[in-house]
This record gives C-alpha cells, sequence and structure tokens, in this order.
C-alpha cells in the first residue's frame, strides 16, 4: 500500500497525504548533506536517489505532522553508515580517470572577480575543515548548522540523546574554528 500516487488518510490534522507533498520537497536538503557526508558528487546523488526510495517504500510508516525532513535524513545517514561500512571494507577504486575532473566554474551573476574569488576560497575552506572532522561531528554540524535542524531533531535523526548532539556541536564548532583561524588567518568573530 505503499507508493507515490498512493494517499494517505489524513487523521483530521489538515498534512499532506501524498508522498510527493510530504517528502519530495526535502529534495535538495538530503542531495546537500549527502554531498557534505560523501564529499562526491555522484556519490551523493546515488545516497539521495536511495534516501528517496527506501522512504518512498516505507511511507506508510511516517507519521503525519511529524518532522519528515529529519526522518529523509536518517534515512540518508543509516545509508550512509550501512556504505560507509562497506566501503571500508572494499574500497573503490576509480577506472575512469575522473579523479582530477575541473572545478564548477563560477556564476556570472555574482559580484566582482575579487570578491567571488573570497567567497570561493572560503567555502572551499569551509568545505574541508568541515570534511576534516570526525564523522560523528561533521555530520552533527552539517544536520543543525546547515541544514537547520534544532539539536532536539537531529538527535533524533542521529538516535542519541540530545546532550550528546549539543555536546558534538560544541567540540565541532572549536575544532572548525581552529582550523579556520589558521588557514584563512581571519580575525575571530568574538574580537570584532
Amino acid at each position: 500500500m505503499s507508493g507515490s500516487t498512493e494517499f494517505r488518510k489524513d487523521r483530521g490534522l489538515g498534512q499532506p497525504t501524498s508522498f510527493e507533498e510530504t517528502a519530495v520537497p526535502f529534495m535538495n536538503a538530503c542531495y546537500d548533506a549527502a554531498l557534505r557526508l560523501t564529499a562526491d558528487p555522484t556519490s551523493a546523488q546515488d545516497l539521495t536517489q536511495e534516501t528517496f526510495l527506501r522512504a518512498w517504500r516505507a511511507f506508510a510508516s511516517f507519521e503525519p505532522g511529524t518532522n519528515c525532513k529529519a526522518w529523509l535524513l536518517r534515512i540518508q545517514y543509516n545509508l550512509f553508515c550501512t556504505e560507509y561500512r562497506r566501503w571500508r571494507r572494499m574500497p573503490l577504486v576509480s577506472l575512469d580517470g575522473r579523479d582530477g575532473e575541473p572545478a564548477l566554474e563560477v556564476p556570472s551573476g555574482e559580484p566582482g572577480p575579487e570578491e567571488v574569488a573570497v567567497r570561493m576560497a572560503d567555502r572551499q575552506a569551509v568545505r574541508h575543515a568541515v570534511s576534516q572532522l570526525p564523522e560523528e561531528f561533521r555530520v552533527t554540524v552539517t544536520l543543525v548548522d546547515i541544514h537547520g535542524l534544532t539539536c532536539a531533531e537531529a538527535a533524533t535523526a542521529l538516535g542519541v540523546p540530545r546532550g550528546t548532539v549539543l555536546s558534538r556541536l560544541h567540540r565541532a564548532r572549536r575544532r572548525l574554528e581552529a582550523m579556520l583561524l589558521r588557514e584563512l588567518g581571519r580575525v575571530r568573530a568574538d574580537d570584532l
């Protein structure tokens, strides 16, 4: 009885009842989270696709009125952990020679080349710093700071207590601050 064209009983809550109305609006957020987890656009697309396939199959178990984004990110995180464990047992070897793909071009709507270069360097520095965090910190920062989940929602998505999320978030932010200060040599926000 699952499927994207099937409708669920509304239960009188006035909530969206189809998969398309409920879950699909979070596809970009799931892809962004997948990209931060995998650090590879192709792997992120695969992880997002598998996440939505699993969510579609299990949509009958989703409770209307609860946080669908957190539900999807939990599915995605579980899939990532499974794939990560599999990858550690059997590392992937690129056979097509695409390891050195060129960087994406800067969109033309950005202000001035200097500002674009600074923003790009900052973004790369932050992405690099986030990718250097231990997995538990990286995932927590991604869910809370990038995707805007509350600490309670992130705790539910990760299956850990809220206090653990707060602790990981604090430690991750301190590590990011230290890494970015070293790399960018900028003034701390507290010093302004």
